[in-house]
Order: C-alpha cells, then structure tokens, then sequence
C-alpha cells in the first residue's frame, strides 16, 4: 500500500544508489529531486545548467520550487495508491516537516532515510560522479563542501522515524 519514504544526506552520501534500490524492492515511485529541478528549469535530465553554487537553479527560491513540486507529485502518487520515495538532500528541518504533514495528513507510514558515509568517501564519490558527467547531479566539491553549513538537525517529531544508513561500503 501507500508509503511515503524521504532520503536526507549529503552529496554523495547514497541516496540514490539506495533509492533505487527501494523502489525496486518495494515497487515504488522514485522522485528525484535532480531530475525534477531540470524539470522545471526546461532542461533534460543530463543537461549542464552551468549554475554556480547558490545562483541558477540552485537558489533558495528554486530549491523551495523544487521541494514544492516534489511535494505535489508524491501527493498525487500517494493519492494513487503508490509507494514512494522522494530522494533529496533535505537538509533544512522545514523541507522534511513539510513531507512528514503530508503522510500525516494521508494517514500512509512515514520514513526518513539518513544516509551517512565518512567525508572522504563523498568527496571521491563526488569527483567520481562530476568526472562521469552522466548524471543529473550537478553538485561538486565546491557543493558539498557548503551543505553542512546547512543542515539543520532532525527533532524529537522527526528522529522517531529516522531509518540511518553508513553507505561506506
């Protein structure tokens, strides 16, 4: 039946290898916050934004247009019957609050997915990934090295639904 799970991690921490990886296990729908920025911004999922960090597509308001898109289609999904699986970074306490209301509100059981792997593990997966160019991340080290900065920690409401993931190996 109906699910709604959310990733949250930094660049390079798993969440998609895993995601994936869920959805085919679960039959799931795989929302992929990448994907659906470009969406958005017109352009295929590989395609280069050449946005800086923090400008182009990745401003705060196009990070919440992002959010809010992904939000509508797991709400549709849901509405449908489907399991799903929103695979974002959700780095900021309201991202993640705004997705655990909508499985409150649709009564579906709820899960946020911590993906966590040692700093040097996501730099070489991140330079890996940038050097490959076949993926619809654009995050770099110069990403990665910012998103700390801004994470904010999960609350009591959040942590008991919290499934934690070391995808070092």
């Amino acid at each position: 039946g109906p699910m709604l799970l959310i990733t949250c991690g930094l660049s390079g921490s798993g969440k998609t290898w895993l995601a994936r990886r869920l959805a085919e296990r679960l039959g799931a729908l795989h929302l992929r916050s990448d994907v659906e920025r470009k969406r958005l911004a017109g352009l295929a999922a590989h395609e280069d934004s050449r946005s800086p960090p923090d400008a182009g597509i990745y401003t705060l308001e196009f990070n919440e247009r992002t959010y809010r898109r992904l939000r509508d289609c797991a709400a549709a999904s849901l509405a449908g019957g489907e399991p799903t699986i929103v695979d974002a970074a959700f780095l900021r306490s309201h991202e993640r609050q705004s997705f655990l209301a909508l499985a409150q509100d649709r009564n579906v059981p709820f899960a946020i997915v911590h993906c966590h792997a040692p700093d040097a593990v996501l730099r070489d997966r991140v330079s890996a990934r940038a050097a490959s160019g076949c993926d619809a991340s654009e995050a770099g080290l110069d990403v990665l090295a910012r998103q700390p900065s801004y994470w904010e920690a999960l609350g009591d409401d959040e942590r008991r639904h919290v499934v934690a993931v070391d995808t070092s190996d």
